[in-house]
């Protein structure tokens, strides 16, 4: 029993520095999602605007690799939210178990007989 003890605790720490640095992971990948929607965005913007045919197809071709981009590092931050969910949901369950197996501390109830006075 000590044993599986052990061993579920250093699993609880395994899974708490892959949270830590999914964690990371996502915020960094959130980070360059809002940089490349915001250059997206200007590219539209510049599309909108231009009367230029020649420029306008330079910009969407730009327009389509940042698009591509943005779908990518998407496709990046589900399946980190994914990976996320996933260790929380093991992570509780370690935790759950340590709960069942660590022992309890017993609390010794003493009972004395009174001698009855007759």
């Amino acid at each position: 029993m000590g044993y599986a003890l052990d061993a579920l605790k250093k699993r609880r720490e395994e899974l708490e520095s892959l949270l830590e640095k999914l964690r990371s992971e996502r915020e960094q990948i959130k980070q360059k999602l809002d940089r490349v929607k915001a250059k997206e965005d200007e590219l539209y913007q510049r599309l909108t605007k231009t009367r230029d045919p020649v420029e306008a197809s330079r910009i969407e071709i730009l327009l389509q690799k940042v698009t591509e981009i943005r779908k990518r590092e998407e496709g990046r931050l589900e399946e980190v939210e994914r990976r996320i969910r996933g260790a929380e949901h093991e992570l509780e369950d370690v935790k759950r178990k340590i709960e069942i197996l660590k022992p309890r501390a017993v609390k010794w109830i003493v009972e004395y007989e009174a001698k009855r006075s007759e």
